[in-house]
């Protein structure tokens, strides 16, 4: 995080203005501006004189801020302010001293909008990614219930390594050979998309870009990347291994995501591997079996000590 040179504030990598007290951030604040996306959505907070506290603090901000503005004269007038919604941090501490007022409003691309639309959703899943230590990774899925090839893990359309969830969406020909239904999981990934469509990281055309890359067709036979999933069901009487739908190699999946960053999920899933570091086996055992094998380990003790006795005035004799 980086400090603010004017009030000693935080500040979350990438933000343009301290949440705090609005200042534009500077080398001074040791931080490199990113480019700016054209598609990031633009947040309107405008508002009027009010008696409260906050008022004088809120107009301090708001003239650190470039797109400040001022119409009217007076008490009368409507001071207004224009912030990327990438400015989440400050739009928020901005919103909290005037939200309550009459006279204030907020407009996100020009519709009247509420800070839970700030805080919920895909914007407030952005100021956690902004704040995670690997924020790429972070959108693709740090757990395994979360690990997805579209880049944002709040699309709710995850990956399993034992399949299931959107890979049913298809079905078996009589060869073997999975058909995947495109159409049904564009459908749900624009609904997902559309419930978040605020957050400035979201990218609908990369999210479709990787649905076009996943083939039409999967047969596990030929392509090492996917594997049957099986179950046991009676057939004739005998329970036999069926194929019921395809799982992936979570090695491999990756190579289906679009972009320079490759997300990395291995570590995840292997539960004998990582997270195994440090455990410990505790005995159970109870106080009268621990005692038996106390005695028994003194016994052995003993026996090992004669034995060498004996051993040694053997040798002893023989020479």
């Amino acid at each position: 995080m980086l400090v603010c040179d004017k009030c000693s504030a935080g500040i979350t990598e990438g933000s343009k203005f301290c949440p705090q007290c609005g200042d534009p951030v500077t080398d001074a604040d040791r931080v490199n501006i990113p480019v700016t996306d054209n598609n990031i959505a633009n947040v309107e907070i405008s508002f009027a004189y009010s008696s409260s506290q906050n008022f004088s603090k809120a107009v301090s901000i708001s003239k650190n801020i470039p797109s400040y503005s001022v119409k009217g004269d007076g008490k009368s007038a409507m001071h207004s302010v224009v912030l990327p919604i990438t400015e989440v941090d400050l739009i928020i501490n901005l919103y909290d001293l005037v939200g309550g007022w009459k006279s204030s409003k907020m407009l996100i691309n020009g519709h009247t909008a509420t800070k839970k639309e700030l805080t919920y959703y895909g914007v407030g899943c952005f100021r956690s990614r902004q704040k995670a230590y690997n924020p790429q990774q972070y959108c693709f899925g740090e757990r395994d219930y979360e690990v997805n090839i579209w880049g944002c893990k709040r699309l709710n359309m995850p990956i399993y390594e034992w399949g299931g969830g959107w890979l049913d969406y298809g079905e078996f020909d009589k060869s073997g050979v999975w058909h995947i239904d495109k159409d049904r999981i564009k459908d749900e990934l624009e609904s997902a998309i559309k419930e978040n469509e605020l957050c400035p990281i979201l990218s609908r055309k990369r999210v479709l870009e990787t649905l076009e890359k996943l083939p039409r067709t999967i047969d596990p036979r030929e392509d090492n990347n996917w594997e049957y999933r099986t179950n046991y069901e009676e057939i004739n009487g005998t329970f036999k291994e069926v194929a019921i739908g395809i799982k992936p190699n979570i090695k491999n999946i990756n190579r289906f995501v679009i972009g320079d960053y490759e997300p990395n999920w291995v570590e995840s899933f292997q539960d004998d591997g990582v997270q195994s570091v440090g455990r410990i086996s505790v005995d159970l055992n109870s106080k009268d079996n621990k005692e038996g094998d106390g005695k028994k380990n003194r016994s052995d003790l003993y026996g090992s000590i004669a034995f060498t006795i004996i051993l040694f005035i053997a040798i002893f004799m023989l020479l």
